[in-house]
């Protein structure tokens, strides 16, 4: 009798997931990501009360502190040390707070291409505990002020390569 139940409970549940599969055909690809996005959230929160906790910077700092003249990055034949890169990347956050009204908790937009000045501009925000909206180089006019509005950013940080994208056709910079 229970093998029955069994079988006739198996047979019900397939024929509900062919007719959700077949009104809904990306059902199953749906609740695949959910249950992997689940997990995943799970292994961050346990991450995260693993003491200590780094942060990304916590790590770059520690490094730049115990291995100064170790080499961080190589750009173009050129190998940038921990300590300059903290160097510029604290010339970069006074900057910042400079000539801008950024405070901790704010959205910066970056438009920088793939180059270390986008490494120094990344870990300046961090070390001003404001969030990078990291804006694609390829998009242009509409899209670009598009990007920059819906991350509702207070400052839009572009790179020398990224001026020439920012002209419009007239030849004058877009203003928001």
């Amino acid at each position: 009798m229970s093998v029955n139940l069994l079988y006739t409970f198996l047979a019900g549940l397939l024929g509900l997931i062919l007719l959700i599969s077949k009104k809904y055909p990306y059902f199953l690809h749906d609740l695949r990501y959910a249950i992997s996005a689940i997990g995943i959230g799970i292994r961050l929160d346990k991450f995260q009360k693993k003491t200590p906790y780094y942060t990304v910077l916590e790590r770059f700092l520690e490094q730049a502190k115990n291995q100064p003249q170790k080499t961080f990055l190589i750009f173009e034949g050129r190998s940038f040390s921990y300590s300059f890169a903290d160097n510029e990347s604290n010339k970069v956050a006074r900057a910042l707070q400079t000539h801008t009204d950024l405070k901790e908790g704010d959205t910066a937009a970056v438009f920088v291409g793939n180059e270390p000045d986008f490494v120094w501009l990344w870990l300046a925000l961090a070390k001003l505990g404001c969030t990078a909206a990291l804006l694609n180089t390829n998009i242009r006019s509409k899209s670009l002020l598009h990007c920059f509005s819906c991350c509702d950013a207070k400052v839009l940080v572009a790179g020398a390569g990224a001026l020439l994208t920012l002209e419009n056709p007239r030849g004058q910079i877009w203003r928001s």
